[in-house]
């Protein structure tokens, strides 16, 4: 039996692969703001993408260590906001896009333990809008932060708020903003499904 969980036993290459790609070439693309892109549709509307890559691939701009997690990073306004967990805090980081280096961060405590022992870190993409970011953690810690300070306007727990379920691998919804609200997937008790 092996011991150990695969976030454990192997570095987060695919995230860094995807941060390489993502930027290698336009350090200057569209902004990514959130889960799926700009219109939520997993589209690239610009035409500046490259025809072809060299045989060696992208070259490499920057590189950085992460914890657990799947969530994917968001860009907006030359700015990179990763989400991931280290230890027993879900950390939130903004770099800057062109170089990696790091803008500000916040941390806070992190309990959520996986059933299956597979990966502890949040599920969903954060959301950049209106000057604030949206970050939405596995044990339901719903955070809304300054765009260009890091400082925590307002924070919820959903889980104890709503009475939401665990889930299955964690609550995993990356939130939607739409005007003034935003729009999360709980499956919390007494009609608070989607709060």
């Amino acid at each position: 039996m092996q011991s150990g969980t695969p976030s454990q036993k192997a570095p987060r290459d695919w995230l860094t692969h995807f941060l390489w790609v993502l930027f290698a070439f336009r350090t200057c693309a569209s902004d990514w703001p959130q889960f799926l892109g700009p219109e939520r549709n997993g589209v690239y509307a610009d035409s500046d993408l490259a025809d072809s890559w060299p045989k060696e691939g992208p070259p490499v701009l920057w590189r950085k260590k992460i914890g657990q997690g799947f969530s994917g990073p968001a860009v907006s306004s030359g700015k990179l906001i990763l989400f991931h967990r280290l230890d027993d805090k879900e950390l939130v980081e903004c770099l800057d896009a062109n170089d990696g280096k790091s803008l500000w961060t916040l941390d806070y405590p992190a309990g959520y333990r996986d059933d299956f022992g597979f990966d502890e870190g949040p599920r969903a993409t954060p959301t950049i809008t209106g000057g604030k970011v949206f970050t939405f953690g596995a044990e339901g810690a719903l955070c809304c932060l300054d765009f260009n300070s890091g400082k925590k306007n307002w924070g919820v727990d959903t889980k104890n708020r709503f009475q939401a379920p665990k889930g299955f691998f964690g609550m995993a919804c990356s939130p939607l903003i739409e005007g003034d609200a935003v729009l999360l997937n709980i499956g919390g008790a007494n009609g608070a499904g989607i709060v």
